[in-house]
């Protein structure tokens, strides 16, 4: 599947600049579509994900306490899809006899406190606008790779039209409620996003 073709008329993406080209393209995601990525590679990046999926749990569970009653419907959807997503690479771990529960790397961990820093001192429109960014980033890297290899199964998950639908109703809530900071913090979520992948690739 190809990026939605909203995704260029998206403000927060246009302003952001370079950031997004660095946030959603990386040479992890090249080799993923090549079949060529190495084991350890894929391992770190297993594990590491799995951890931030964790923190962006309890971000998520914030975001909804904070956010108006019209908001609730998709973020428990989120936070339900986050739940099976947890079990999702848990089950992938337990086959490649991966230990999960380990400290982080100092860039997962950097990105997770940044989204509890948020949670905890921003209010719900900019926490919108993050949760989108995160996700948004996430829906395009992933979109941009042809699904067949050793790791269409990954490429399927996060470039599916019900992932890209859940998305665009982020997009939809994050634009009902514009903020002045919204375009800051978007910009910080994408090189958080940067950041991750570079992570993952190189150690």
């Amino acid at each position: 599947m190809s990026e939605p073709q909203w995704i260029t008329e998206v403000p927060l993406i246009r302003e952001a600049g370079p950031l997004w080209e660095e946030a959603t393209h990386s040479p992890f995601l090249d080799a993923a579509a090549a079949g060529s990525l190495p084991p350890e590679a894929f391992r770190r990046w297993l594990s590491q994900d799995y951890l931030f999926a964790k923190g962006l749990t309890a971000f998520q569970a914030i975001v909804l306490a904070k956010a108006p009653r019209e908001c609730h419907r998709a973020l428990i959807s989120g936070l339900t899809a986050l739940n099976t997503e947890m079990e999702w690479f848990e089950a992938h771990a337990a086959r490649l006899a991966l230990e999960l529960e380990i400290p982080p790397h100092p860039v997962c961990r950097g990105y997770t406190d940044f989204l509890m820093r948020c949670a905890y001192t921003q209010p719900y429109p900019v926490l919108l606008v993050v949760l989108f960014g995160v996700e948004v980033s996430y829906l395009v890297a992933w979109s941009a790779l042809e699904a067949k290899g050793a790791y269409a199964e990954f490429i399927e998950r996060w470039s599916s039209a019900a992932f890209a639908d859940y998305v665009a109703t982020l997009r939809a809530l994050a634009e009902r409620y514009p903020h002045e900071a919204a375009q800051a913090h978007f910009n910080r979520v994408l090189e958080q996003e940067r950041d991750f992948w570079r992570m993952a690739w190189e150690g």
